[in-house]
């Protein structure tokens, strides 16, 4: 049996964990943006390894919250649709994979930066080259196709709140509208459209999302939680209830 002080816990540890893995992405990207997409990166990634390595770890901290929060989240969704819950974690987690493929794609820039270092002039475009694919591969595994699981996730997850009243609509409306702008955007920046890193102009698309997750999502789980009455509703759908249900 699932008690009052046990959901307290999950919103506490759902608010602190929004908030870390936020810490965890924009503090790594902080660190990690000025030294990889500087002109001279591969002159400048190994002598400065140690402060990509600390931006990766933070990375790998945003990765690990991101399963958690799916995880803390599953029995909340489940008593209103078990497939829907199952479907937010899986996006969850392919979210997370994505992103720490993303950070090892930019770990191997280490080695290269250190070669290129050591490299003769001749060898230079070859590195070069090697460079800008492995960079290449980082914005796409870590901004664009991180972004779809996240708004497809984030799609399942505030369409249940709004529909059950878990957290004010308010919060909810933000959030849907956030999370469905991801989705396209996303797509386009695999066609190489529109460019969602941060400070470009189409990373202002996430902002919608960074005030669902960062502020309003944190600020009313620490203050008021999810409305008990809601939570405590309907047990979760399956398919034999489903049928087994008057029309």
């Amino acid at each position: 049996m699932i008690t009052n002080s046990s959901i307290r816990r999950t919103e506490i540890w759902l608010a602190s964990l929004w908030l870390v893995t936020a810490f965890g992405a924009i503090a790594g990207f902080a660190l990690m943006n000025n030294i990889l997409n500087a002109p001279d990166y591969l002159t400048t990634v190994f002598p400065q390894s140690a402060t990509v390595i600390s931006g990766m770890l933070l990375w790998l901290i945003n990765d690990l919250g991101i399963v958690l929060i799916g995880l803390l989240m599953f029995p909340i969704l489940k008593k209103q649709s078990e497939v829907l819950a199952l479907g937010y974690v899986s996006m969850r987690m392919f979210e997370s994979i994505f992103l720490i493929v993303g950070v090892f794609f930019a770990m191997m820039l280490i080695p290269l930066s250190q070669e290129f270092i050591k490299a003769s002039a001749t060898d230079v475009a070859s590195y070069q080259a090697i460079g800008a694919v492995l960079k290449q591969a980082e914005y796409w595994f870590m901004t664009a196709m991180q972004l779809i699981p996240l708004g497809l996730g984030g799609l399942i997850l505030t369409s249940i709140l709004y529909r059950t009243k878990l957290v004010p609509r308010f919060i909810s409306v933000v959030g849907l509208i956030g999370y469905a702008v991801l989705v396209p955007a996303a797509i386009l920046a695999l066609f190489g459209v529109l460019d969602t890193s941060p400070g470009a102009p189409g990373g202002l698309l996430v902002i919608p999302v960074a005030v669902f997750e960062i502020i309003l999502m944190p600020i009313w789980l620490y203050a008021k939680g999810f409305n008990g009455s809601a939570n405590a509703s309907k047990p979760a759908k399956t398919e034999t209830n489903e049928l087994l249900s008057p029309a």
